[in-house]
């Protein structure tokens, strides 16, 4: 890329940018750019911008729901700052976060406020942005449940949706490649501080205890299958402590995968497929990924697992 690419818009655009530093399983390499966008404006810019180039793009949040390839990125990579980050309690039990806010913070942020339903939240730890895209959940909770609208930029400009115009499903939304959510609003509920944090330690002792602590790794690799837990499948096939190069299928909970220091993402990627081969031969069902994958010419994509029957 060349070298005067701050100049071509309003936001700040760096030309070969590290990801793997981006992500909390932190493997993979660089993008050709990077746009670090602080206001709607900035981020609408920065799309049109790879539009006019016909650059693919790719929204890293928190990054904890992701793998970049080891080739990195031929397109422009995009990430939520300064006021895009932000979390505010408004009126009417409202809470208003930025897009690249965490979304743990925002649910510190409304217990804080006495406010209650966004709970379930503080074990994922991702961006708002990025949960409202994926519909996250957890503790029979999600995203759908509490969300008032959202906020949406591309090329053309801004706008403001409801979760119907979401099409919000299990993990899943309408949000396309080229749109960025910017920005949300959630409807809560008050209630008594007490309680709300009686959850909330609940919800942390139970990650603790179930989930593996102090290492790299990301969320839940697969979606569990209807009335199915994939972490016990992976568990049922022996998957527990499975290892291909730097990575390794967590001794805690098989629905993880760690990464060693020289963990590449071609090693991540064999032990998925591994983990769905396994399953399937057991005569499970086939899995599907939860952990998104940016690829190095189309942006962010399903993994790249083999086909299975």
């Amino acid at each position: 890329m060349p070298g005067t690419l701050t100049v071509a818009s309003t936001a700040d655009i760096r030309p070969d940018a590290p990801l793997a530093p981006l992500t909390t399983i932190r493997v993979g390499g660089p993008a050709d750019a990077l746009a670090v966008c602080a206001s709607f404006r900035q981020v609408t810019d920065a799309l049109a911008w790879a539009a006019r180039r016909g650059l693919p793009v790719a929204v890293v949040g928190r990054g904890s729901n992701l793998i970049v390839s080891d080739e990195g990125f031929r397109g422009l990579a995009l990430r939520l700052a300064g006021r895009l980050q932000a979390i505010s309690v408004r009126s009417g039990a409202r809470l208003w976060c930025g897009g690249g806010a965490s979304l743990p913070r925002a649910v510190l942020r409304a217990a804080a406020a006495g406010l209650e339903g966004l709970e379930f939240g503080a074990s994922i730890p991702g961006s708002v942005g990025g949960a409202v895209v994926m519909n996250a959940g957890a503790y029979r909770g999600d995203l759908s449940q509490v969300l008032a609208w959202a906020v949406i930029c591309d090329a053309e400009g801004r706008r403001r949706v409801g979760p119907a115009d979401l099409d919000l499903a299990y993990r899943h939304s309408s949000v396309g490649p080229g749109q960025v959510v910017a920005a949300a609003e959630f409807r809560l509920r008050p209630g008594d501080p007490g309680a709300i944090q009686a959850r909330l330690d609940e919800y942390r002792g139970h990650r603790r205890g179930t989930q593996p602590q102090g290492v790299r790794t990301f969320g839940s690799v697969f979606t569990n299958p209807p009335g199915e837990s994939a972490g016990r499948l992976l568990e049922a096939a022996g998957m527990k402590g499975v290892a291909v190069g730097g990575a390794r299928v967590s001794p805690v909970h098989a629905n993880f995968i760690e990464a060693a220091p020289g963990c590449r993402a071609a090693d991540v990627i064999a032990l998925m497929a591994e983990g769905r081969r396994r399953v399937r031969a057991a005569g499970g069902p086939v899995l599907r990924a939860e952990v998104r994958y940016l690829d190095p010419e189309r942006g962010i994509t399903a993994p790249p697992l083999p086909e299975i029957a």
